[in-house]
């Protein structure tokens, strides 16, 4: 179960998108299906029939909140229980070796969450930014083809702003580059987060890059005035060569949702930027001794060294 980052709770759906239907996602190279019981709680089990492994998507979701196999009309509840096997004398048939794998989910911040483990999930550990309501909230997702930790690295550095994002808010480090300036990063490192403050000139301090492990960087607009105040960027692998970016943008309060919509897409253009040349790396982020360094690469060195001492190391072991 679960070859990448195991033990971690991730977000893999806006809330908004699951209807009454099944929803097939894929989550850190496990097929998982997503689907509404009786009361309207949301599940997750794995997305493969016990019987002949059809996709549990593929089916519906039956009037007493089971999903239902498309194959052989196989019944799930949300604990992953078969609880019906059509055309069968009940009395002969073990009901209890015919489950399936369910995980635990929770909604935050308009998404549906899924730990990546067995057993009970540590209570999940997030920024006040993503404890407010739903309508908070303006979420945007898109599919990167390449490894996870590109998109954590590319997320966590100041210094490509002005050739990446030229044509966007790169204009905040022109001055900078055009006057030859020497950046001297102020990094916080306090293990489990790394923050970065903007090293550029005529941008209030405030404004800073913060990443949570594992797969989490803040970008904190809080007293720029701007109408996002803070943009969440969740790096979430859905196997070793594409990532699902969830992008959970925090808006200043009392915009209706298309003044959201409007102003949340100024901010989700830089991520096209980034997209185009993220993509044209190869694999996962090299150990230290892997590529070239520079005293500016201080942040996404700090990453390597815990991706490497940690989540490669435990790949490595299994």
């Amino acid at each position: 179960m679960f070859e990448i980052l195991q033990n971690f709770w991730m977000p893999v759906l806006p809330v908004s998108e699951l209807g009454e239907s099944p929803v097939s996602v894929t989550l850190a190279g496990e097929k998982l299906v997503l689907f509404r019981t009786q009361s309207g709680e949301i599940r997750a089990l794995r997305d493969r029939c016990s019987h002949r492994s059809a996709a549990l998507s593929l089916g519906r979701v039956t009037p007493n909140g089971c999903i239902e196999c498309p194959y052989h009309g196989w019944q799930f509840n949300g604990d992953g229980a078969c609880v019906r096997v059509p055309f069968n004398d009940v009395n002969k048939i073990n009901f209890s070796r015919l489950a399936v794998n369910s995980f635990p989910t929770q909604v935050i911040a308009g998404c549906v969450w899924i730990f990546t483990g067995e057993g009970k999930p540590p209570v999940l550990q997030i920024p006040d930014s993503l404890k407010l309501s739903e309508t908070a909230y303006y979420i945007h997702q898109e599919i990167w083809k390449t490894h996870w930790t590109r998109a954590i690295e590319a997320s966590l550095d100041f210094v490509h702003l002005p050739f990446v994002h030229r044509e966007s808010f790169g204009q905040i480090a022109q001055s900078a580059l055009e006057s030859g300036d020497v950046l001297d990063l102020k990094v916080n490192d306090s293990g489990d987060r790394i923050e970065v403050f903007t090293p550029y000139a005529g941008v209030p301090p405030t404004f800073a890059l913060e990443w949570q492990q594992p797969n989490l960087v803040m970008v904190k607009f809080d007293d720029l005035g701007f109408p996002v105040k803070r943009e969440h960027f969740f790096a979430v692998p859905i196997d070793e060569h594409q990532t699902q970016c969830t992008i959970i943008l925090q808006m200043a309060e009392g915009m209706d949702a298309q003044t959201q919509q409007f102003a949340a897409q100024e901010f989700i253009k830089p991520l096209v930027e980034d997209r185009v040349v993220v993509e044209s790396q190869i694999g996962e982020i090299h150990a230290i001794a892997g590529e070239c360094h520079v005293p500016t690469d201080k942040p996404t060195l700090l990453f390597r060294r815990w991706y490497h001492q940690t989540i490669a190391r435990q790949l490595v072991l299994r």
